[in-house]
């Protein structure tokens, strides 16, 4: 047990450090750049583990056309929106606003999954979490009306696109009883593919010239931000349990506020600060609130219990 909250720990450092990676990464490239290394680098890790236990199978051929949705909802969108809303955003509030993600979920639930009622507990967590949001960003005050607004609607479009997936995933794909290994294979190899297609490569080769950009993107943003944290928060699903694994969303934005002001000598204000606070919160209010009605769902048999999608920060 020791060890699975080791993981756990080490999950939470890792999701929290991309946002500053994403920072170091797009002084040097373009953010359709960086999107397609880091996915590139991060399909190793997760393809050779779907491989090593031995997931990958021709039937799963006919839910392609999920996998290639799943890919642009879960990996291309997100993470494209996320380097844009670092680019004009620090890398501490970057990360907090991505905390949204539980958040939008609920939200779009909603909208989308008509048979899921709100409840006021979940509804205060998302009125507590979106202040939250204003708090982070500097929105109430005068000098954010420009790039800190425009940078939290973009990571704030991120975190969205990764909720619709989430949503996407439980309608259609929980009801195949697809796995989670095989659906983060061949996502993350579906965005690869599109993302080679689509992205200039022109300048891609400056990267070798600047070896702590190099090393943020291959190693800390690719291969432990998208492979490794995957198979990390696999493990822990399977030793912990799905909503204890969940409950790691808690970590990284008090990662990145502390990496960003920390190596980026990135300031964090007082209002920044009780921003953060409300969104931790509202994502407790509004987790524990899915949670309880999960487990009534479980007692009167209309969900399979354990049911979790996964994604990635």
């Amino acid at each position: 047990m020791t060890a699975s909250y080791l993981v756990f720990a080490g999950l939470g450092i890792i999701w929290g450090s991309n946002f500053l990676f994403m920072k170091m990464a797009v002084a040097l490239l373009g953010p359709m750049q960086v999107v397609c290394l880091r996915v590139l680098c991060g399909s190793v890790p997760i393809l050779g583990y779907a491989l090593a236990r031995g997931e990958l199978r021709r039937s799963h051929w006919k839910m392609a056309h999920h996998f290639i949705i799943m890919a642009l909802l879960a990996n291309v969108l997100p993470f494209f929106f996320f380097v844009k809303g670092t680019q004009s955003l620090a890398s501490g509030i970057a990360g907090v606003i991505s905390g949204t993600i539980p958040l939008m979920t609920f939200l779009l639930t909603i909208l989308l999954l008509p048979a899921d009622r709100p409840d006021s507990r979940r509804l205060a967590g998302v009125a507590l979490g979106l202040a939250g949001v204003a708090l982070v960003a500097g929105i109430p005050g005068a000098a954010a009306a420009g790039g800190s607004a425009k940078g939290a609607m973009s990571v704030l479009f991120g975190s969205a696109s990764y909720a619709l997936a989430m949503v996407y995933a439980r309608k259609f794909l929980t009801p195949l009883k697809q796995g989670a290994v095989p659906l983060a294979a061949y996502q993350t190899l579906a965005a690869a593919v599109m993302l080679l297609l689509a992205t200039p490569l022109n300048g891609v080769a400056e990267i070798l010239h600047a070896p702590a950009v190099l090393w943020s993107l291959v190693l800390g943003l690719g291969l432990l931000g998208t492979g490794v944290a995957f198979v990390m928060y696999y493990f822990l699903i399977e030793r912990l349990g799905a909503v204890t694994a969940s409950s790691v969303y808690y970590i990284p934005p008090l990662v990145a506020l502390f990496a960003g002001a920390v190596f980026l000598n990135e300031a964090v204000s007082a209002g920044q600060g009780l921003g953060t606070a409300l969104i931790l919160a509202g994502i407790y209010l509004a987790r524990n609130g899915a949670e309880n009605e999960r487990k009534n769902q479980e007692d009167r048999g209309t969900v399979r219990p354990g049911t979790v999608c996964l994604h990635k920060s």
